[in-house]
């Protein structure tokens, strides 16, 4: 399996199928027996699929609202039938993922294939500050994710070397000459502990709170198998984004206390997640003064790991 990289593109939340009720209605029908579809409103919310509310009148007058994630013209995470099979896994493990109700990859309802999930009631929240207590249930649900078992799990791709790949994103110009030629000096950097489950896209916009409950931990299409520290790294990354870098010292610290990080190799993958960020956020339609900043601090996190890895 090759080495694939952690997804730290935001959603742009495009609305693209302009579906009518009647196909809603149609997915209701044919895959909740009894449900009477009302309304459809649109989410966002992971990297490419189309999301949206269905909420439906079940037997007896009682509501009840699901998730419909159609993997449409843009969608460039794990086919539909892999992302289920994952998210029947992780639910079967105790991590609080959407529970999966249905596949359907007919293109019979709908000219896409889809999934029917479990809706689950909460609030996407960034931590506030950087001594925010969810920064410590983060890093609580991210080692609970790296400590599940993986026999079991349906056939992941494999997320385990920060380079070579790391070379195609890193800036170019002579401020970056001396940590290219340290990095290519490098021997065999691939993982060499137990491969362990990787989310791929464990950030705030993906984690779904009740007050100060953390209640679904969503989209999993970039999910893998590999080094932790990878996901460590783009969570790192996405907190200092939000809360500076004394909040993702925060969740490095909790995490540290329950999955202890060997730093050395984690700054190899600060600088591949920091790196990748950087060259691709052009194309992720930031507002200018957003980008500026999170431009700055991918730099700013590259510039502190290669410090590590000289």
């Amino acid at each position: 399996m090759s080495n694939t990289a952690p997804n730290t593109a935001p959603n742009t939340g495009r609305a693209e199928l302009n579906l009518p009720d009647e196909a809603f209605a149609a997915v209701v029908a044919a895959h909740v027996p009894g449900a009477r579809f009302q309304r459809a409103s649109r989410l966002t919310g992971g990297v490419s699929a189309e999301v949206y509310r269905l909420d439906c009148v079940a037997e007896g007058g009682a509501t009840r609202s699901l998730v419909l994630r159609i993997h449409g013209p843009h969608h460039n995470g794990h086919p539909a039938a892999l992302e289920f099979g994952i998210l029947q896994a992780v639910t079967g493990l105790g991590i609080c993922a959407p529970r999966a109700l249905a596949l359907d990859e007919s293109l019979g309802l709908i000219p896409y294939r889809f999934l029917l999930l479990d809706h689950l009631e909460g609030e996407t929240a960034a931590p506030a500050d950087p001594a925010d207590s969810r920064i410590v249930r983060i890093a609580e649900a991210l080692a609970q994710i790296h400590s599940a078992r993986v026999t079991g799990l349906p056939a992941l791709p494999s997320r385990d070397d920060p380079l070579p790949e790391v070379f195609d994103y890193l800036p170019k110009g002579p401020a970056f000459e001396a940590l290219r030629q340290g990095l290519s000096r490098l021997g065999d950097t691939g993982h060499k502990g137990a491969p362990a489950l990787l989310h791929g896209d464990f950030w705030p916009g993906n984690l779904l709170w009740r007050g100060q409950e953390l209640v679904g931990i969503l989209d999993w299409e970039d999910a893998a198998v590999g080094d932790p520290l990878s996901d460590v790294a783009c969570t790192a990354l996405e907190l200092r984004y939000v809360v500076g870098p004394e909040g993702a010292e925060h969740f490095l610290r909790a995490y540290d206390n329950l999955r202890p990080i060997p730093r050395q190799r984690l700054a190899l993958w600060q600088i591949y997640v920091a790196a990748a960020g950087q060259h691709s956020m052009a194309a992720w339609g930031l507002a200018p003064a957003r980008e500026a900043h999170m431009r700055a601090t991918a730099l700013a996190v590259i510039e502190d790991a290669a410090a590590l890895v000289r």
